[in-house]
């Protein structure tokens, strides 16, 4: 699923767990589990990325709020209706678990 791909989990290490003073490694306990504020914002930039490439040739698009906030806030509401459907499975919860797990992993 959309939530489970392997580009969320690169955006997410390589943005705030490639190194040892990244973020998600120093303000550990603020990235476990993960954030659904952070999913959202790596599935943001993802779309960004997607859309520099929409007509074949790399075009700089601006990562602002202006532009892709109104994004941002489609893919928060996404992963919160995800996580109230899946609630008895606690899927949400153990995706976000699994992607802090991994990144601290990578990184070791």
């Amino acid at each position: 699923g959309i939530y489970k791909t392997e580009l969320l989990q690169d955006g997410i290490n390589v943005m705030w767990f490639a190194n040892r003073g990244d973020e998600g490694i120093v303000h550990n306990k603020y990235f476990k589990p993960m954030p659904i504020e952070v999913i959202a914002l790596t599935l943001t930039a993802i779309e960004c990325c997607i859309d520099e490439w929409l007509q074949g040739v790399k075009e700089d698009i601006k990562f602002t709020a202006a532009t892709y906030g109104s994004i941002y806030q489609t893919h928060l509401s996404s992963l919160q209706r995800f996580d109230e459907r899946t609630a008895p499975y606690k899927l949400l919860e153990r995706i976000c678990d699994n992607l802090h797990d991994v990144a601290r992993y990578v990184l070791l």
